[in-house]
């Protein structure tokens, strides 16, 4: 059709009564996502992945390994010596564990683990473990997976350890393994062990020397998107800020911004603002920056997810496809909160997972952004976003998507 009810898409934009039904469609471009991560632990306060941790020396035999962990801004510093256990003239160990009880994420479609780090000393005994699986025959003393790694020095790296490095079947007096996973599948990660690690431990064991490992984070990667979607589902979605002065960004003119975004006022923008840059979409290029809330920063999509759900002169909103991009805690940085939300309801709410449909906000700051629409005539996979909620490719943090220049005539009724 040439022409379109603005009206009649507005209302459906902004109260969509859809069912919450996802389609086979999206399900299937969902799980052909590229692989990504699942954050373990962080040392940034974000609350979903920050752990207790407690630094453990050598008990056995009169041993005199000691070291500290020490959690700082943005980081974890491991320090300390592992000296020879005088009894058996060998090294000993120093090491930190998680010791909350707080479950930990599926990792099971995961094939890395991948630790971010840096390491002020040339040792070479690092090691990790996660889980308390012991080994058929298996050492007294040796509990779970570990692998040895090689940690780089003086700069930040990432380190990647693939999950069948890791054995329970290892040497308790010297970390080195005994029986690895290439060997017998007995010896791999098991499946209950990776849908919850139970806890997580960095070792410093075998090698005689001085040790100053920074850990920024562990991750699990090469992980499915199965995954990945089926833990946004469940998590708890921040509240609808009260006012446009509770957003991070200060500075910000727009006059539809705070009845658009946070009181919700007005159900959606008045004027045809489709972030665009050039004559065709995707308007920017993903060098040139992501699209982000105008709130409070959080990258949302990346502008190669940008489309026109209708001829770019039919069409006044900006629309992306699945999937937004991933929060520090392995997340989406949108929430989706079911139809209505922040009009009828503005708490804090618990998420109903990528593909359902409905409004959908900021995980990090609770700003309202648009709608989820899975529908032949208003779109499959599609999030209708209101360009007023958001900062484009090439801005700074108080701007926002400004009117499009051709709109004099794509005026919408409310």
């Amino acid at each position: 059709s040439s022409s379109i009810s603005f009206a009649l898409i507005l209302r459906a934009c902004a109260n969509s009564a859809m069912g919450n039904v996802v389609s086979s469609m999206v399900l299937a471009g969902l799980a052909a996502a590229q692989a990504e991560n699942i954050v373990l632990a962080t040392f940034d306060g974000t609350a979903s992945t920050t752990r207790m941790w407690k630094e453990q020396n050598d008990p056995v035999m009169g041993g005199k390994s000691s070291g500290t962990f020490t959690i700082g801004p943005g980081s974890a510093i491991f320090d300390g010596a592992v000296e020879d256990v005088p009894f058996l003239r060998a090294p000993g160990f120093i090491k930190a564990s998680t010791t909350d009880s707080r479950p930990f994420p599926d990792i099971s479609s995961c094939t890395n683990i991948e630790l971010e780090v840096k390491s002020a000393e040339d040792f070479a005994g690092y090691r990790f473990s996660f889980g308390t699986a012991k080994a058929p025959g298996g050492k007294f003393f040796a509990s779970g997976y570990k692998s040895n790694f090689a940690a780089p020095l003086g700069n930040f790296g990432k380190v990647y350890i693939p999950i069948k490095n890791f054995t329970d079947f290892w040497d308790d007096a010297t970390g080195d393994p005994i029986k690895t996973c290439m060997d017998s599948e007995i010896y791999c990660p098991d499946k209950k062990t990776l849908k919850n690690l139970q806890t997580m431990s960095i070792w410093a064991e075998g090698v005689k020397g001085k040790v100053d490992l920074e850990i920024k984070s562990i991750q699990a990667s090469g992980c499915t998107s199965h995954t990945l979607h089926a833990l946004s589902g469940g998590r708890l979605c921040p509240a609808i800020p009260t006012s446009a002065t509770a957003c991070s960004a200060k500075n910000i003119s727009d006059v539809q911004f705070e009845p658009v975004c946070i009181t919700r006022e007005i159900n959606a923008e008045i004027q045809q603002r489709r972030c665009m840059k050039g004559q065709s979409g995707p308007y920017y290029q993903d060098s040139q920056g992501v699209f982000r809330c105008a709130c409070c920063g959080a990258p949302l999509w990346k502008p190669s997810l940008q489309f026109d759900q209708l001829p770019a002169d039919k069409w006044p909103w900006p629309s992306f496809h699945s999937p937004p991009i991933n929060g520090t805690d392995g997340l989406p940085n949108v929430c989706h909160r079911g139809p209505g939300y922040g009009i009828t309801n503005r708490n804090a709410t618990v998420d109903l997972g990528l593909g359902v449909e409905g409004e959908v906000g900021c995980a990090r700051c609770g700003a309202h952004l648009g709608d989820f629409f899975n529908t032949q005539d208003l779109g499959v996979d599609h999030y209708c976003i209101n360009g007023v909620c958001m900062v484009p490719p090439d801005g700074k943090l108080g701007d926002v998507c400004t009117p499009t220049e051709d709109s004099g005539s794509m005026s919408v009724v409310v």
